[in-house]
């Protein structure tokens, strides 16, 4: 047994003095991580909205029969475009043709009793001047003629009246446009008290669109329409084809607001040449509303969110992370306009290991252009979409050929 404690001592001595040695090297400090960064543009933009839209003619209207009778004619292809002051129907002319020539008949009766009426005025009144008349003869001469030149002019509106009913058997158009369906055939009756309505009309060019903004925005709305022309964008989307863009300008801020949802109506008018659009589709509408000065933008990558707001990271001057809260309106070239928390230059994390970017951590920034940031981000999500539809589309072929063998 001393044998083994004599042997177990140099061994315990070297433990004892290999723990205490205070020259062993202390272990290396985590590297600082390399996040990238963009700094805050600010800039002047356009304020852009946002709406859906209908479309909505300037002119409209249904073309009806003022007479009856027989529609005779139909001059026009339904759905054809129509000039002012050209003829749609004819209603039947006969009866009408006759009734102007009896109404000019009684005008021409009533004209020969007032002339003769005339007459025999002028001669009682010779006659009183010489004695041979009496106050009541001269009188009742005055009369008669009065009465004449009454029935003229009631003789005259008749004439003016029956050619009138005569002109409403040509129906015309009030305004160039395009004939919608026609809703009575030739050969039926129509008139005011049975099938009154024979078409619809609708002015093409211009064209308007009705959108609904809400009433937060009412004041931007009147100060940018009383100060000047607003420019609207109208977007008519197409199956199987790109959307359809229309330039136009503002010309209507209704005077209510709607309480029920508290929008009100506004409405653009703009160009629509070739008639493509027409009234009750449904569009986009984009307004440049006014212009923002100086607007703060950063990518939409530098955001992150809780469920009731939206935070960024900032780069202090010592290279440390600070949280920032941030209020975010509209995108505008791919960046996101911040209104409120950030200043331009800010530099602003958007891409970084996610444990690692957190309050108060130091960093080392490598910072890019935020422009030429979002363009790499756009260019690699579109690389993976077509990679994603390539493969796809490898994958069916496949599929095919393997059912096929």
């Amino acid at each position: 047994m001393p044998r083994i404690r004599h042997a177990l001592l140099p061994l315990v001595c070297s433990c004892v003095v290999g723990c205490g040695d205070s020259s062993a090297p202390a272990p290396a400090a985590p590297p600082v991580p390399t996040v990238t960064c963009v700094k805050a543009v600010g800039e002047d933009i356009p304020d852009y909205r946002y709406y859906p839209g209908i479309t909505q003619a300037v002119l409209e209207a249904e073309i009806v029969a003022r007479v009856s009778g027989f529609l005779e004619e139909r001059n026009f292809v339904e759905g054809d475009r129509v000039s002012t002051g050209q003829r749609l129907y004819l209603i039947q002319q006969e009866e009408f043709k006759a009734d102007l020539v009896e109404a000019q008949a009684t005008l021409l009766n009533a004209e020969a009793q007032a002339q003769f009426s005339q007459l025999t005025l002028t001669n009682v009144r010779e006659a009183f001047a010489g004695g041979a008349a009496t106050v009541y003869e001269v009188e009742q001469a005055e009369a008669t003629f009065k009465e004449a030149m009454a029935t003229v002019e009631s003789s005259r509106a008749g004439v003016i009246n029956a050619e009138l009913n005569l002109s409403y058997t040509e129906v015309l158009a009030p305004f160039a446009g395009r004939m919608g369906e026609t809703q009575i055939d030739v050969g039926n009756l129509v008139g005011p008290t049975e099938n009154m309505t024979l078409a619809t009309l609708v002015m093409l060019d211009p064209m308007r669109v009705m959108f609904e903004p809400a009433g937060t925005e009412l004041i931007q709305y009147l100060r940018a329409f009383e100060s000047g022309v607003v420019p609207v964008q109208v977007t008519v989307s197409q199956q199987g084809g790109d959307p359809v863009i229309y330039n136009g300008s503002l010309d209507l801020v209704d005077n209510i607001v709607e309480q029920t949802t508290s929008t009100f109506k506004a409405r653009a008018v703009f160009k629509n040449g070739k008639g493509y659009v027409l009234p009750g589709l449904y569009v986009s509408v984009r307004v440049r509303l006014r212009t923002i000065e100086g607007a703060v933008m950063v990518p939409d990558e530098a955001m992150s969110a809780t469920p009731t707001s939206q935070y960024v990271y900032v780069v202090d001057s010592k290279q440390v992370l600070q949280r920032r809260s941030v209020v975010t309106a509209s995108l505008y070239e791919g960046l996101r306009h911040v209104t409120s928390g950030l200043k331009a230059g800010d530099v602003v994390v958007v891409k970084g290991n996610p444990v690692l970017v957190r309050q108060g951590a130091k960093v080392k920034p490598d910072i890019v252009d935020a422009r030429t940031f979002v363009t790499s981000q756009q260019k690699a999500e579109q690389a993976a979409i077509d990679e994603s539809s390539g493969a796809s589309g490898k994958g069916d072929g496949e599929s095919g050929s393997g059912g096929g063998s």
